[in-house]
């Protein structure tokens, strides 16, 4: 099967809610969602003509955006129903310091690297982070990363597509299998009693 034939015959209304939700999912800080894979979807609709950039950016930051506001209110008004280790690990009096101190471009970087992004968002709540900012700070992080992936997918992408093509879904399928693996294993490894 043609993979660009099979995006670029997607219905956009369809892939601009998945990017929207999948995009929120991996704004609120959730590990593992794919939020390229939208995105590069988006870029092969804007290729045919079907879709616009505009657009793609639109869904894509509104996503990333609510999902930021969904895990601060997870940290803030949802602190109780987080595991007590988490709480420990955010709300010592380092992270504090570090909010305190560089909040502003924490909150601002987190929604581009993932390695910070779930820490920072819950953070961002557990330790009160002035909401008012939050929203404002988080609101340009999410413009600058769906923005600037969105973009570099738009012109590269479409042309990354037959490559993908050609080392197949399966591949791509045997890395994803791989990389879950190494996480779930790092995963238990940390909870593995010290001995």
């Amino acid at each position: 099967m043609n993979l660009h034939a099979w995006l670029t015959g997607l219905d956009p209304a369809w892939l601009n809610a998945a990017t929207f939700g999948l995009l929120t999912l991996e704004g609120a800080g959730i590990p593992g969602i794919p939020g390229i894979v939208p995105m590069l979807a988006q870029s092969a609709l804007i290729d045919a003509g079907r879709t616009t950039l505009a657009a793609a950016l639109f869904w894509g930051t509104l996503g990333n955006w609510l999902g930021s506001l969904l895990g601060y209110a997870a940290g803030r008004w949802g602190e109780r129903w987080l595991p007590p280790r988490w709480r420990a690990a955010v709300q010592n009096q380092r992270n504090l310091d570090l909010l305190a101190r560089w909040g502003a471009p924490l909150v601002l970087v987190s929604r581009t690297v993932g390695s910070l992004r779930t820490p920072v968002t819950l953070g961002a709540g557990l330790t009160r982070f002035p909401f008012g900012a939050y929203l404002l700070l988080s609101l340009l992080g999410a413009l600058l990363h769906v923005g600037v992936w969105q973009t570099l997918l738009w012109r590269f992408g479409p042309a990354l597509l037959p490559h993908l093509e050609r080392v197949g879904i399966d591949a791509f399928a045997a890395v994803v299998v791989v990389v879950a693996l190494w996480l779930l294993w790092r995963g238990l490894r940390r909870r593995a009693p010290l001995s």
